[in-house]
């Protein structure tokens, strides 16, 4: 049951704008739902199970265990300033940040199946097809006014702290002349190019390092790489761009002389692919999105020179502008933050969230949750990459090794999203993620390392009553 949740949790986290009812102003979502029936399971499983848990003690836990340690300590501010609702943020926020945060534990402690992992991934390939055909469809939706062109969006989390009434949201997707940005099931355009790009490595990497990829069916991966590739430019994103540039990169530094031969393999099939796209949107709309990329991109970078000339809806400016916000924020409170979740009460400039994990962590939790959140990030790389580099001379299946290599370059891409575009700081996704990459530096780690720590839930007396109940219910 475990296992089936948490697949569930991965198809249902991009349904953010959508909930189920709302709390004291948050919107529950079928995320949250899916998430507390996991945690139930997973503590039946700690208190009926004999098994013992496993957990190396390494410096990845220590961060883990001081970004918890952090954000508790991030109350001091609003407790102190005695602000009635800096006070009630926080708490909001911290319940709410535990609650998504605790699912790494689930991934350290479950003893997974083992073909777990590539059904997990292969579920995903076969979902984005039709979150893709889907994402397409509302380009030519929203051009000639066809049902479901738009989303409406009703989490009520989803407001901006009261700037707008709850009627007028819907999917965010700026136009350009006769072309929207592809949103599909998201809520934004970047949310989606997120994603898409975690398909793509789904998809590439194996194929780079020359393994079996996930789905054997060929016609079925290239139908998948030809929508995700043109659900990629529909997006419009430079999140996206930023994410394919990342994995490139990442390819090229561990994978060089793979990526040597087939690159060309890559960049044709994908240029092609990108300029029918190009062609067919253009003659639909009169809008070439390579075209807007190109003026886009040169926006930026003439912004950066000091002009004011950029595309219409372009915000890399007010990026910047919130990154300086954070860092004043900061300065308030320098060690402990100003409290999670009050980024957009200690500042007059109507910037609600931080829009990157460092500012978020900096401004929220101070130096400590900063450091607690560098040293996530920087250790898992550390192990990733040095269980990458050595995976030939240790005991690892073709299962293990082929995921390994997979989440090496979802870290990165998980990186430069967070670091660079959006922060998923209190958000599940950015845990679910994160909590399979310290799944296999822990499973890894327990068989090379003897620094281990052994934890037993198991109560005799708790474990007859649920036993009691599953006998006279038939649950």
């Amino acid at each position: 049951m475990i296992e089936r949740l948490l697949i569930l949790s991965f198809l249902v986290y991009p349904f953010d704008g959508f909930m189920l009812f709302s709390i004291s102003g948050y919107g529950v979502k079928i995320i949250d739902v899916v998430l507390l029936l996991l945690y139930v399971f997973f503590v039946i499983e700690l208190i009926t199970d004999k098994k013992k848990i496993v957990i190396n003690n390494n410096i990845v836990l220590h961060f883990i265990i001081l970004l918890i340690v952090s954000s508790i300590l991030s109350g001091f501010y609003p407790l102190l300033s005695g602000n009635a609702e800096a006070i009630l943020q926080y708490f909001k926020t911290l319940v709410h940040f535990i609650f998504v945060y605790f699912v790494v534990f689930v991934f350290y402690a479950h003893n997974f199946s083992e073909n777990f992992w590539d059904k997990l991934i292969r579920i995903l390939l076969i979902y984005s097809i039709f979150i893709n055909i889907f994402g397409i469809y509302q380009l030519f939706a929203r051009l000639y006014n066809l049902p479901l062109a738009w989303l409406p969006i009703n989490n009520v989390s989803m407001v901006y702290r009261g700037m707008f009434d709850m009627s007028d949201i819907t999917q965010i997707s700026i136009q350009f002349m006769n072309l929207y940005r592809a949103t599909s099931i998201f809520t934004e355009p970047s949310y989606y190019a997120i994603f898409l790009s975690s398909i793509l490595i789904f998809q590439i990497v194996p194929y780079i390092r020359k393994q079996e990829p996930f789905i054997k069916n060929r016609c079925v991966n290239i139908l998948i790489l030809v929508l995700t590739i043109i659900a990629l430019l529909a997006t419009f994103s430079i999140t996206a761009i930023l994410c394919v540039l990342a994995i490139f990169l990442g390819l090229m530094i561990f994978e060089y002389r793979n990526f040597a031969k087939k690159f060309l393999v890559i960049v044709i099939t994908s240029l092609i692919i990108l300029i029918i796209t190009d062609l067919i949107i253009k003659y639909y709309t009169e809008t070439s999105p390579i075209e807007l990329f190109y003026t886009r991109i040169e926006g930026i970078f003439k912004t950066i020179e000091g002009s004011d000339r950029q595309i219409t809806g372009e915000s890399f400016k007010y990026r910047t502008e919130i990154i300086k916000t954070g860092f004043e924020i900061w300065q308030k409170s320098p060690i402990t933050g100003c409290g999670l979740g009050n980024f957009y009460l200690n500042q007059n400039k109507n910037i609600n969230f931080a829009h990157d994990i460092l500012g978020n962590a900096l401004s929220e939790m101070g130096l400590i949750g900063t450091i607690a959140i560098l040293g996530i990030f920087f250790s898992i790389f550390y192990f990733l990459i040095k269980l990458y580099k050595n995976q030939y001379f240790i005991e690892l299946t073709d299962s293990e090794s082929r995921l390994l290599g997979v989440f090496l370059f979802i870290m990165i891409q998980t990186t430069t999203v967070n670091f660079f575009s959006s922060s998923f700081l209190i958000y599940a996704n950015l845990w679910l993620y994160v909590g399979i990459a310290l799944y296999l530096i822990n499973k890894i780690s327990n068989s090379l390392f003897s620094n281990n720590i052994h934890l037993c839930f198991y109560s005799e007396n708790i474990s007859q009553f649920i036993k009691f109940i599953k006998n006279n219910t038939g649950i």
